[in-house]
C-alpha cells in the first residue's frame, strides 16, 4: 500500500512524485496506490474530478498501473499532517513525496513539508526529488562546408585550407581546427598550430 502527496498547485515536484509513486507499483503484485491532495480551503468535488484526471493522464503516459488499485483523496488541513494521518488510516507501507530542494543532506528538507512527513509518518517515507533538469538535445547539427573553402582545396591541391573571407577568421578558427600538410610523408616540419606530440 503505497500513499503518495500530490499538491494540485505544484505539479512540477508532486507529478515527479506520482511517477516514481506509480512505478513502483507497477512492481509490487496487487498493490494499492492512494494519491492524496491536501487543501487549505475548501473540499469541492471539483478538485476531486481535476484531481481524478491528472491521475488518469499520468497512468496512460505511463502505461501503468494496470494491475493495480488506485484511489484519490482530496482532504482539508494541514498537508504534513493530513499525509501522515491518510497513510496511518490505510496502514501504509511506504509514503512518498516531491520537493524542489536541491539534494544537500544539509538542506534537502529543512522546512518543507517532505521533512514534516518524516517527523509524523508512522511509516517509511520516500522523497522523490528534485525532478532532474532537461537534458539538452543529443542531435549533432552538421554545417554545411564552405564552397569558396572546398574550391580553395581543390585549387591549391589542399595547400591552402581555406577562402579569403575565412583565412582573416583563421585566428579564431585555428583554436577549433588544426591543420598541418606537408607533401612528403612522413612529414619534414610540423606546421606551427599544431602542438608538438615529442615524437619528431
Amino acid at each position: 500500500m503505497l500513499v503518495v502527496a500530490l499538491d494540485l498547485a505544484d505539479t512540477a515536484s508532486g507529478g515527479y512524485a506520482l511517477d516514481q509513486a506509480m512505478r513502483i507499483a507497477t512492481r509490487v503484485a496487487d498493490s494499492q496506490l492512494h494519491v492524496v491532495h491536501v487543501s487549505t480551503t475548501d473540499v469541492t468535488s471539483e478538485t476531486l474530478g481535476l484531481l481524478r484526471l491528472y491521475v488518469s493522464e499520468k497512468a496512460t503516459a505511463l502505461a501503468g498501473p494496470t494491475q493495480q488499485t488506485v484511489a484519490v483523496h482530496v482532504r482539508k488541513g494541514e498537508p504534513a499532517h493530513e499525509i501522515a494521518q491518510l497513510a496511518t488510516d490505510l496502514s501504509a507501507d511506504l509514503i512518498v513525496v516531491g520537493t524542489h530542494k536541491a539534494p544537500h543532506l544539509k538542506n534537502l528538507f529543512v522546512g518543507s513539508t517532505a521533512e514534516r512527513v518524516m517527523g509524523s509518518a508512522t511509516c517509511p517515507v520516500f522523497v522523490a526529488g528534485p525532478r532532474p533538469a532537461p537534458q539538452p538535445s543529443h542531435v549533432i547539427v552538421i554545417e554545411a562546408a564552405c564552397p569558396a573553402c572546398v574550391q580553395a582545396r581543390l585549387d591549391t591541391g589542399g595547400r591552402d585550407w581555406w577562402c579569403a573571407r575565412h583565412s582573416e577568421q583563421h585566428s579564431v578558427l585555428r583554436h577549433h581546427h588544426m591543420y598541418s600538410y606537408d607533401s612528403g610523408v612522413p612529414f619534414a616540419t610540423h606546421d606551427y598550430e599544431v602542438a608538438a606530440t615529442g615524437v619528431d
